[in-house]
């Protein structure tokens, strides 16, 4: 029987146990939206496989974190005009190399809209577009960050993970609601207490046109 080094099996378990948090939180929001904001909540496109994954990616210069990995195994994007709340947009894996291929490989260094060639949006809004830098390397997790419209990309979220537990958090504390016209919104004082709790030290909370 081969033995597996200890610190081996410690980052095998952390990795499941990343893959995990992150697939049960999103299975949270789902059933809040389920119950709450049914208009909303239609995710038509199933999740990917690992081998669709590996297939759509072979020929990017970079690997994606597995938090991304597994957002896609997950869903695979959503209808733009419903997206995941408080975004407009989740592009389908699809779309994200799409636009990579268009636009961030081939636009010149002085007029690049990303902070690095290795970024992959995943989110937008009407002012903005959130993504992951990532490198040669199967990382777990991934900073992400955001590029309004005419100004330079910065940090605003520390992962994927905490981005999507801080999204949890917002709707089943009432931070994130149904309002009076039906649609969903957001109350700052308490969503501004979660963001502190999951994103510390980022001073770029972004503005999602929510206000």
């Amino acid at each position: 029987m081969i033995e597996v080094h200890p610190f081996k099996r410690m980052v095998s378990e952390l990795i499941l146990y990343i893959m995990s948090l992150l697939t049960q939180t999103l299975e949270r929001i789902l059933v809040w939206l389920q119950a709450n904001c049914p208009s909303v909540a239609s995710f038509p496109y199933p999740g990917l496989t690992n081998e669709q994954i590996q297939e759509l990616t072979k020929d990017l210069p970079f690997k994606l974190p597995r938090e991304v990995k597994e957002l896609y195994q997950w869903r695979n994007g959503t209808l733009h005009g419903q997206g995941f709340f408080p975004f407009s947009v989740f592009y389908s894996l699809e779309e994200s190399l799409d636009f990579y291929y268009k636009t961030v490989k081939y636009q010149p260094d002085d007029t690049l809209l990303m902070a690095s060639r290795n970024s992959l949006i995943l989110f937008s809004t009407d002012k903005s577009f959130f993504f992951v830098v990532a490198d040669e390397e199967n990382n777990n997790t991934s900073q992400v960050w955001v590029v309004y419209t005419g100004d330079h990309p910065v940090i605003c979220y520390t992962s994927l993970t905490n981005l999507i537990l801080m999204m949890a958090d917002c709707y089943e504390s009432g931070a994130y609601y149904v309002g009076s016209s039906g649609f969903l919104e957001e109350g700052r004082t308490k969503s501004d207490s979660f963001f502190c709790k999951y994103h510390p030290g980022i001073e770029n909370r972004p503005d999602l046109g929510l206000y």
